[in-house]
């Protein structure tokens, strides 16, 4: 009696876990892992066998792969048609933020260049150079130019004149504008550069 409870006891766990147990699945045949949790109990894994379907073809007649040629791969994408037209789309200036001038020093001149937003209620811009060589007593004042824009919007230019050679200067670009409610305009600084040298 003793030998049948000790024959018992031993293959119990196996009869409670079923076929789990024995590190396979009764529907498949495929060892699954039995996923353990803190109490010792195992959870069941379901495996269904898939069946193969065919790649889909892309509806526009481009592969969705790269088309080997003898020099490398050349990657596929849409041919564009007609002919791209540099545009720009004209906005409002804006004085929230002073933003960096380009300039190209001379010897007694300096160019500098921007990109004009325009907008319906730009008048014109204006550039100045500050001398950065102190002087005691009164500065030589450069003077302002105007420039007035002759797009809606685009890249610009302007050149001062009558610098004095080897000199920091630094410039500064105003925007002139007519106010929104009212008569006469407002002027505010755009960009201004760095202290640059002259030659």
């Amino acid at each position: 009696m003793n030998h049948n409870r000790r024959w018992l006891l031993l293959f119990a766990p196996l009869l409670l876990a079923g076929c789990g147990g024995l590190g396979g699945s009764s529907t498949t045949g495929i060892p699954t892992p039995a996923a353990s949790t803190g109490n010792g109990s195992g959870s069941w894994l379901v495996v269904a066998q898939g069946s193969p379907t065919p790649t889909p073809r892309p509806s526009s007649g481009i592969p969705p792969y790269p088309i080997p040629t003898s020099t490398g791969f050349l990657a596929t994408a849409p041919t564009p048609t007609g002919s791209a037209t540099p545009t720009c789309a004209p906005d409002t200036v804006h004085f929230s933020r002073i933003g960096a001038l380009t300039v190209a020093p001379g010897t007694t001149s300096a160019t500098a260049t921007w990109y004009n937003v325009g907008g319906y209620n730009l008048v014109e811009y204006r550039l100045t150079a500050i001398s950065q060589d102190l002087r005691t007593g009164k500065q030589r004042d450069i003077g302002w130019v105007s420039i007035r824009p002759k797009q809606q919007c685009g890249p610009m230019s302007a050149t001062l004149t009558k610098l004095d050679p080897k000199t920091g200067y630094i410039f500064s670009l105003d925007a002139v504008v007519s106010r929104s409610s009212g008569a006469g305009t407002h002027a505010g600084t755009l960009m201004r550069s760095p202290v640059i040298y002259t030659r």
